[in-house]
Protein backbone atom coordinates (compact mmCIF):
# COMPACT_ATOMS: atom_id res chain seq x y z
CA UNK A 1 0.00 0.00 0.00
CA UNK A 2 1.81 2.52 1.48
CA UNK A 3 4.43 3.34 3.78
CA UNK A 4 1.94 5.65 6.35
CA UNK A 5 -1.73 4.18 6.16
CA UNK A 6 -3.88 6.78 4.60
CA UNK A 7 -6.73 8.37 7.02
CA UNK A 8 -9.50 5.72 6.81
CA UNK A 9 -13.31 6.40 6.56
CA UNK A 10 -15.30 7.28 8.49
CA UNK A 11 -13.63 10.62 8.64
CA UNK A 12 -14.65 13.16 10.94
CA UNK A 13 -16.26 16.55 9.17
CA UNK A 14 -13.18 18.68 9.52
CA UNK A 15 -11.28 15.68 8.00
CA UNK A 16 -13.89 15.21 5.25
CA UNK A 17 -13.71 18.98 4.55
CA UNK A 18 -9.76 19.07 4.49
CA UNK A 19 -9.72 15.99 1.98
CA UNK A 20 -12.67 17.35 -0.17
CA UNK A 21 -10.73 20.95 -0.72
CA UNK A 22 -7.96 19.06 -2.99
CA UNK A 23 -8.31 18.31 -6.42
CA UNK A 24 -9.65 20.26 -9.43
CA UNK A 25 -13.48 20.65 -8.95
CA UNK A 26 -14.40 18.68 -11.56
CA UNK A 27 -12.52 15.74 -10.37
CA UNK A 28 -14.36 12.40 -10.96
CA UNK A 29 -11.90 10.30 -9.36
CA UNK A 30 -11.62 9.15 -5.25
CA UNK A 31 -9.88 11.40 -3.04
CA UNK A 32 -6.25 10.47 -3.72
CA UNK A 33 -4.20 8.43 -1.49
CA UNK A 34 -1.81 11.08 -1.04
CA UNK A 35 -4.57 13.41 0.24
CA UNK A 36 -5.62 10.78 2.53
CA UNK A 37 -2.35 10.09 4.18
CA UNK A 38 -1.10 13.89 3.97
CA UNK A 39 -4.99 15.10 5.79
CA UNK A 40 -3.17 12.22 9.08
CA UNK A 41 -1.16 16.06 9.46
CA UNK A 42 -4.19 18.32 8.63
CA UNK A 43 -2.55 21.83 9.61
CA UNK A 44 0.32 20.54 7.29
CA UNK A 45 -2.03 19.24 4.60
CA UNK A 46 -3.63 22.79 4.72
CA UNK A 47 -0.62 24.56 3.96
CA UNK A 48 0.65 22.26 1.42
CA UNK A 49 -3.20 22.33 -0.31
CA UNK A 50 -2.86 26.13 -0.32
CA UNK A 51 0.34 26.52 -2.32
CA UNK A 52 -0.31 23.66 -4.84
CA UNK A 53 -4.05 25.64 -5.70
CA UNK A 54 -2.09 28.65 -6.56
CA UNK A 55 -0.35 27.17 -8.70
CA UNK A 56 -3.83 26.62 -11.02
CA UNK A 57 -5.60 29.83 -10.05
CA UNK A 58 -5.29 33.23 -11.47
CA UNK A 59 -1.64 32.07 -13.07
CA UNK A 60 -0.08 33.51 -16.25
CA UNK A 61 1.20 30.43 -17.22
CA UNK A 62 -0.15 28.23 -19.38
CA UNK A 63 -1.84 25.57 -18.83
CA UNK A 64 0.45 23.14 -21.43
CA UNK A 65 3.29 25.07 -20.40
CA UNK A 66 2.84 24.27 -16.54
CA UNK A 67 1.96 20.45 -17.27
CA UNK A 68 4.83 19.69 -19.96
CA UNK A 69 7.02 21.00 -16.91
CA UNK A 70 5.60 19.15 -14.53
CA UNK A 71 5.42 15.82 -16.23
CA UNK A 72 9.18 16.53 -16.69
CA UNK A 73 9.96 16.64 -12.97
CA UNK A 74 8.11 13.94 -12.26
CA UNK A 75 10.06 12.04 -14.77
CA UNK A 76 13.11 12.86 -14.13
CA UNK A 77 12.04 11.82 -10.40
CA UNK A 78 10.49 8.74 -11.35
CA UNK A 79 7.49 9.70 -9.64
CA UNK A 80 4.82 6.62 -11.15
CA UNK A 81 2.32 8.07 -8.65
CA UNK A 82 2.23 11.87 -9.41
CA UNK A 83 3.87 11.95 -13.41
CA UNK A 84 0.50 9.15 -13.60
CA UNK A 85 -2.03 11.40 -11.91
CA UNK A 86 -1.30 14.46 -13.49
CA UNK A 87 -0.80 12.62 -17.12
CA UNK A 88 -4.50 10.82 -16.93
CA UNK A 89 -5.97 14.42 -15.30
CA UNK A 90 -3.87 17.54 -16.28
CA UNK A 91 -2.57 16.35 -19.75
CA UNK A 92 -6.05 15.90 -21.56
CA UNK A 93 -7.13 19.10 -19.92
CA UNK A 94 -4.02 21.20 -20.86
CA UNK A 95 -3.64 19.31 -24.52
CA UNK A 96 -0.67 17.22 -24.04
CA UNK A 97 -1.22 13.89 -25.26
CA UNK A 98 -1.01 10.43 -24.67
CA UNK A 99 2.07 10.28 -26.17
CA UNK A 100 3.83 13.51 -25.20
CA UNK A 101 3.26 12.44 -21.69
CA UNK A 102 5.14 8.99 -22.41
CA UNK A 103 7.81 10.89 -24.44
CA UNK A 104 8.52 13.09 -21.19
CA UNK A 105 9.52 9.76 -19.08
CA UNK A 106 10.89 7.66 -22.03
CA UNK A 107 12.74 10.50 -24.10
CA UNK A 108 10.83 9.27 -26.95
CA UNK A 109 10.41 11.49 -30.32
CA UNK A 110 7.44 13.87 -30.10
CA UNK A 111 6.55 16.73 -31.90
CA UNK A 112 7.63 19.33 -29.55
CA UNK A 113 7.59 22.69 -30.41
CA UNK A 114 10.50 24.62 -29.94
CA UNK A 115 9.84 26.70 -27.10
CA UNK A 116 8.77 23.29 -25.40
CA UNK A 117 12.09 21.64 -26.29
CA UNK A 118 13.48 25.03 -24.61
CA UNK A 119 11.01 24.16 -21.49
CA UNK A 120 12.10 20.59 -21.31
CA UNK A 121 16.03 20.99 -21.35
CA UNK A 122 14.77 24.21 -19.27
CA UNK A 123 13.72 21.60 -16.63
CA UNK A 124 16.59 19.23 -16.70
CA UNK A 125 18.81 22.13 -15.94
CA UNK A 126 16.70 22.90 -12.60
CA UNK A 127 16.81 19.35 -11.64
CA UNK A 128 20.59 18.91 -12.90
CA UNK A 129 21.61 22.30 -11.06
CA UNK A 130 19.24 24.14 -8.86
CA UNK A 131 19.25 26.88 -11.09
CA UNK A 132 19.57 28.38 -14.57
CA UNK A 133 21.93 29.80 -16.66
CA UNK A 134 21.51 33.26 -18.54
CA UNK A 135 21.31 31.68 -21.09
CA UNK A 136 18.51 29.17 -20.17
CA UNK A 137 16.75 32.26 -18.67
CA UNK A 138 17.04 34.32 -21.92
CA UNK A 139 15.86 31.46 -24.13
CA UNK A 140 12.49 31.00 -22.01
CA UNK A 141 12.14 34.57 -22.07
CA UNK A 142 11.44 34.60 -25.77
CA UNK A 143 8.01 33.09 -24.93
CA UNK A 144 7.57 33.89 -21.03
CA UNK A 145 7.53 37.50 -19.01
CA UNK A 146 9.59 37.88 -16.13
CA UNK A 147 6.40 36.63 -13.94
CA UNK A 148 5.81 33.43 -15.92
CA UNK A 149 9.48 32.37 -15.42
CA UNK A 150 9.19 32.78 -11.52
CA UNK A 151 5.96 30.79 -11.85
CA UNK A 152 7.69 28.04 -13.79
CA UNK A 153 10.08 27.87 -11.00
CA UNK A 154 7.64 27.31 -8.52
CA UNK A 155 6.04 24.85 -9.96
CA UNK A 156 8.55 22.47 -11.00
CA UNK A 157 9.96 22.98 -7.18
CA UNK A 158 6.82 22.35 -6.23
CA UNK A 159 6.31 19.12 -8.12
CA UNK A 160 9.75 18.21 -6.87
CA UNK A 161 8.82 18.15 -3.17
CA UNK A 162 5.59 16.47 -4.06
CA UNK A 163 7.35 13.66 -5.93
CA UNK A 164 9.79 13.37 -3.01
CA UNK A 165 6.89 13.04 -0.87
CA UNK A 166 5.34 10.51 -3.07
CA UNK A 167 8.45 8.52 -3.74
CA UNK A 168 9.34 8.19 -0.09
CA UNK A 169 5.57 7.61 1.01
CA UNK A 170 6.15 4.71 -1.64
CA UNK A 171 2.46 5.47 -2.65
CA UNK A 172 1.60 2.92 -5.26
CA UNK A 173 -0.22 4.36 -8.74
CA UNK A 174 -4.01 4.50 -8.20
CA UNK A 175 -6.40 2.96 -10.74
CA UNK A 176 -7.88 5.78 -12.93
CA UNK A 177 -4.03 7.12 -13.00
CA UNK A 178 -1.82 6.42 -16.36
CA UNK A 179 0.60 3.75 -16.11
CA UNK A 180 4.60 4.68 -15.92
CA UNK A 181 5.42 3.70 -19.34
CA UNK A 182 6.57 0.03 -19.74
CA UNK A 183 9.52 1.13 -21.66
CA UNK A 184 10.52 2.92 -18.99
CA UNK A 185 10.85 0.68 -16.66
Amino acid sequence: MSRVAPLAPPWSEEDADGIGSWGHPDRTYEPLLLVRCLQRHPALAAKLRKLGEALYVDTLLPPRVRTIAILRICALLRCAYEWGGQAAFWGPLAGVSDEECDALVTGARADWSADELILIDAVDELERSGSWSEETWMSLGRSLSDEQRMELLIAVGWYRTICTLCNGLDLPVEGWMRPWPASAA
